[in-house]
């Protein structure tokens, strides 16, 4: 009779014990814009590139999980537009698209530098990824758009320097994610949406990625600066540079961007 309830509450513990512990939480949202290059040999053999738009929101927690402390639960949402033309100048192209993350950090070593109290401190750890967007060029009739989605597992290393200037405790991260391996939406070559979507013809349309065939990674670099001294509120510099890659059915892809951006960062404890 009781052993239901027992087994929920087991296996509910881990999550039960993160929320009565007291942990550092963060938010950080940023916005820019910069510079793409867009390559998608199903509407075109030509790179197309032009002005990049960003937008990130990024959120932080250290939890107690899984036996192990000072783990960082980290979520990542970006969304980016890259809005390109060809090299002749007369054809316009449109890519952009939806990335959401999910990643467990641990701490791997920490260094202090006592002369100047500033610390270095690495971390790695793996993260679940899952991407929505779209190709549209403007010239194609029968096939104007290419869609694109994946869903990734991907490796993923942090080093984070905290160091005090200007009577500001600052803040330099950066941040690498390599896809390792996981499942990607592709056409094949010569075959229309119309026989996939229409006629439900299946030509090899589901695609196992990995770095053979998707050899890609996403670097991130912020500076978070404190408004004030002891203020939990800072301005947020990054920079976010984006070089995806895949050859999945004889079609090639590239889109590579890179974004500056500005925003705030907030930190705060919470139950």
């Amino acid at each position: 009779m009781h052993r239901p309830p027992i087994l929920i509450l087991l296996l509910l513990w881990p999550v039960l014990t993160i929320a009565q512990q007291p942990h550092e939480r963060s938010h950080a949202f940023v916005v820019g814009g910069g510079f793409g290059n867009v390559l998608d040999t199903y509407l075109s053999p030509y790179s197309y590139t032009g002005p990049a738009a960003h937008l990130q929101r990024q959120t932080e927690r250290q939890v107690h999980a899984f036996g192990q402390d000072n783990l960082t639960f980290q979520t990542l949402l970006d969304l980016d537009c890259s809005f390109t033309e060809n090299p002749g100048g007369n054809v316009n192209e449109y890519a952009g698209g939806l990335r959401y993350g999910l990643a467990w950090l641990k701490p791997i070593k920490e260094i202090r530098f006592s002369g100047s109290q500033s610390t270095l401190a690495f971390f790695a750890g793996p993260q679940a990824s899952a991407y929505l967007g779209c190709v549209y060029n403007e010239r194609n009739g029968n096939n104007p758009a290419q869609a694109k989605a994946d869903i990734m597992i991907d490796a993923t290393a942090k080093a984070k320097w905290e160091f005090n200037l200007l009577r500001r405790r600052m803040s330099l991260d950066y941040q690498l994610f390599l896809p390792l391996i996981g499942l990607a939406f592709s056409e094949n070559y010569g075959q229309s949406y119309y026989e996939t979507f229409q006629l439900g013809n299946y030509d090899h349309n589901l695609v196992f990625a990995y770095p053979g065939n998707m050899p890609s990674m996403r670097h991130l670099l912020s500076l978070d600066i404190p408004i004030r001294k002891s203020s939990k509120t800072s301005l947020r510099i990054s920079y976010a540079g984006y070089f995806m890659q895949s050859t999945f059915n004889h079609l090639r892809y590239h889109s590579y961007t890179h974004s500056f951006m500005l925003g705030i960062k907030s930190t705060f404890l919470r139950l």
